[in-house]
């Protein structure tokens, strides 16, 4: 029912879709008395959606695309505080500082609500509206929306730029943190090193462009950062203990002691629980499960690694929620565990489940995708136990959705024709996820997608595909006789 057909009081929550921006206004006619906040929960690019106090005229010309709509009633009078800043950035957005994955969600939606209602009331370059895009940019980076993330960012980069000083300052940090959740840690590495200059040394500084030299396998460069933001903790200087604790034990598994690593792994998790006060409250917690299970998996103790993943999965979903990336990250890394203890029937449904958040999130990595669906098919070709034909039909047909949304990305983001990109990782994407449709008897399916992956491999010049084209050919051969 419209609106304005209902009762409204100041606990009012109306959740309204639309196809179009005038469909609303035509839709609703909402009492004048009534001050409403917008809240956006899809943008697709960074037009913003003002909401006029007395009308329904809320939109800027230009490309929009929003999916859906909620207006959340506010209580007269509505005042905005200074006290809404953030905490000078010091540390990552999002850490994992939270409780729970609704209650940010919650916190998304009130802070989006004060930031539009401060660009309506005091204009998009005042100081209100700068702190309140910016604590909605920190919200957001924790829960890894990074599209939206990157619009706001885009929006009021400028501005900040232009007033210099703490603004410009916590912008290019929450820029920084999005780059490098988007796997662009050089761009990211660039940022913080500007910040450094700006604003000089200290613990939380010197700990993420740590993090991003370790990302970047620079790991001589990532022990220093750490080290030395250890040494700034221990001078007083604002840090997190626990992130430089797992840091330094990430360094060291990736320099090849995972013997070393696991120590400073396991003081980290110590450090969050009690920091925590609770076992699962915070997904700095699970964060750390993970880098102990996986330390634990590269020392060849697969029971240990598997019960601490299985922490991780359930704190992520508690904390910071079942869509996240950091939840499909678990269930993928669980469901490889598993495989390696011959339990295919339990790891299954965990990777499939991985591979649709993968698809879907917004920093789309092809290499994760690929590994996923390599996954999928290995545990059908390698299962060690006789396979019903009709079964693994009717399993592998629910991989079609995944399949397809990971190729609608693949082409929204030019990864196949992009000369930058990996093309050989979205080649074996089309390949392995042909194979699947194969498996799942779907060959009209399957032939475009091996043709697809065929004709890429083909133009690689400077790899030896012929092993992976071969099979593409020998893929090929067997789908014509099958479906002429």
């Amino acid at each position: 029912s419209p609106p304005a057909s209902q009762a409204l009081s100041p606990s009012t929550r109306l959740s309204l879709r639309i196809l179009a921006p005038q469909t609303l206004s035509e839709a609703c006619a909402l009492p004048s008395s009534h001050e409403l906040a917008l809240t956006l929960l899809f943008i697709v690019s960074p037009d913003w959606c003002e909401l006029a106090w007395q009308g329904w005229s809320f939109w800027k010309p230009g490309r929009m695309s929003v999916r859906k709509v909620e207006v959340e009633e506010l209580r007269r009078p509505r005042q905005i505080g200074l006290d809404d800043s953030d905490s000078d950035g010091k540390s990552e957005s999002g850490s994992g500082e939270d409780s729970d994955a609704e209650e940010e969600l919650l916190r998304e939606q009130r802070y989006r609500a004060k930031m539009l209602q401060a660009r309506n009331k005091y204009g998009p370059e005042d100081e209100k509206t700068i702190t309140k895009s910016l604590r909605l940019v920190g919200c957001l980076i924790g829960q890894y929306k990074l599209n939206e993330t990157e619009a706001i960012l885009d929006d009021i980069m400028p501005i900040c730029k232009k007033k210099g000083g703490k603004p410009y300052i916590k912008a290019i940090q929450s820029r920084a943190f999005c780059l490098f959740k988007q796997y662009k840690f050089k761009e990211a590495l660039v940022i913080f090193h500007e910040q450094h200059q700006l604003v000089g040394e200290s613990a939380a500084l010197y700990e993420n462009m740590a993090h991003t030299y370790n990302s970047i396998g620079d790991y001589d460069s990532a022990a220093k950062y750490f080290t030395k933001a250890m040494d700034l903790l221990g001078q007083g200087s604002y840090g997190k203990k626990g992130g430089i604790l797992l840091g330094l034990g990430i360094v060291k598994e990736r320099q090849g002691s995972p013997a070393d690593a696991l120590p400073f792994l396991q003081q980290a998790l110590r450090h969050y629980k009690d920091d925590s006060g609770s076992d699962d409250g915070t997904s700095l917690i699970a964060k750390a499960h993970m880098s102990v299970g996986q330390c634990h998996e590269n020392l060849g103790n697969l029971p240990e690694a598997t019960t601490h993943i299985k922490d991780a999965a359930r704190i992520f979903k508690k904390t910071v929620g079942g869509s996240s990336p950091l939840t499909a990250n678990a269930l993928g890394v669980l469901g490889r565990l598993l495989i390696a203890q011959n339990k295919f029937d339990e790891a299954e449904p965990l990777v499939l489940e991985a591979l649709e958040l993968e698809a879907n999130k917004d920093a789309f990595h092809p290499d994760t995708v690929w590994r996923l669906l390599n996954t999928l098919k290995e545990i059908w070709t390698e299962h060690k136990k006789p396979l019903n034909l009709p079964e693994v039909h009717s399993k592998c047909k629910r991989y079609a959705a995944p399949i397809h949304r990971a190729k609608e990305r693949i082409e929204e983001l030019n990864l196949d024709s992009d000369p930058k990109s990996e093309k050989g990782t979205v080649a074996v994407i089309f390949k392995t996820a042909g194979e699947l449709f194969m498996l799942a008897g779907m060959y009209a399916e399957a032939k475009p997608y091996i043709l697809r992956a065929l004709s890429l491999l083909e133009g690689i010049p400077d790899f030896d595909c012929s092993v992976l084209i071969q099979s593409c050919n020998s893929s090929l051969n067997f789908l014509r006789a099958e479906s002429p």
